[in-house]
């Protein structure tokens, strides 16, 4: 089984390129946030224009293999369908007029969480918290909720802009809040987040906090590292703006890679 991964699109046109490499693959999930582009050069109708080609294309492929792909949501994909719960940054008006006019199409077509194995795939991960506070025991059971503001940005303390609290949803958490308390023995794969490479937060992390006491006197914590490696995996692959997109073939995770 070969799962083709696409992070945040956010109107690029580059997931038509990377399909004529990957027009193989048993299934294509792409992470959400399909518009709300950053690029001035981009118009909201070109990142309408595109959304639709994307559904386009997926229906006729799931027409012939059911499931064949997997589209997820996105905080800015919410945020354009019109839900106040979800405002957040590169509001563009005329998208969300244009994304009220499919609404229905685009609920019916996508999911929050796509489940694999013992991979999750979501925009931004599920914390314990989060699905505690929901009384959900299982990822899949994230995706017979209706949108609502248990979705929206939802901080555990108030300096918290950017959403690095364990208390946000699927579509908000950072990948610093997931690894201090990502629900289950779960590997995820999620967007979101902007890297200029797909990024493994586990060894990100521990890398990190290595090289803090490289140059100091103090010694480091082995229970601490230990905790890190204890966590759950987790992969980053917000960067199509890079080119780089994720292979997951018989359980291996591989980097793609197209000239952008």
């Amino acid at each position: 089984m070969k799962t083709i991964v696409f992070g945040d699109i956010h109107g690029r046109r580059i997931w038509k390129d990377i399909m004529k490499i990957e027009y193989d693959a048993d299934r294509y999930v792409f992470l959400g946030d399909y518009v709300g582009t950053h690029d001035r050069n981009m118009t909201s109708e070109q990142q309408i224009d595109n959304l639709i080609d994307l559904f386009n294309w997926a229906d006729e492929m799931n027409k012939y293999t059911p499931g064949r792909v997997i589209l997820l949501r996105g905080n800015h994909d919410m945020q354009h369908l019109g839900y106040p719960w979800a405002r957040c940054s590169g509001l563009d008006w005329h998208v969300q007029s244009e994304m009220m006019k499919i609404k229905d199409r685009f609920l019916n077509a996508t999911q929050w969480v796509y489940v694999d194995g013992n991979i999750v795939y979501s925009h931004a991960g599920l914390s314990e918290v989060w699905m505690e506070r929901n009384e959900l025991t299982d990822p899949i059971q994230v995706n017979d909720l209706e949108p609502s503001k248990v979705f929206g940005f939802s901080p555990c303390k108030l300096s918290d802009y950017y959403g690095d609290s364990v208390t946000q949803p699927p579509t908000w958490i950072r990948p610093w809040g997931l690894f201090q308390n990502a629900f289950g023995d779960y590997t995820y794969i999620v967007g979101h987040t902007t890297y200029s490479h797909v990024t493994y937060v586990k060894e990100e992390m521990i890398n990190g906090y290595m090289e803090s006491y490289a140059d100091s006197d103090c010694p480091l914590d082995e229970e601490v590292i230990q905790r890190m490696k204890e966590a759950n995996d987790i992969i980053v692959c917000d960067t199509l703006g890079s080119g780089e997109y994720l292979i997951v073939e018989d359980g291996k995770i591989s980097v793609g890679k197209i000239e952008c």
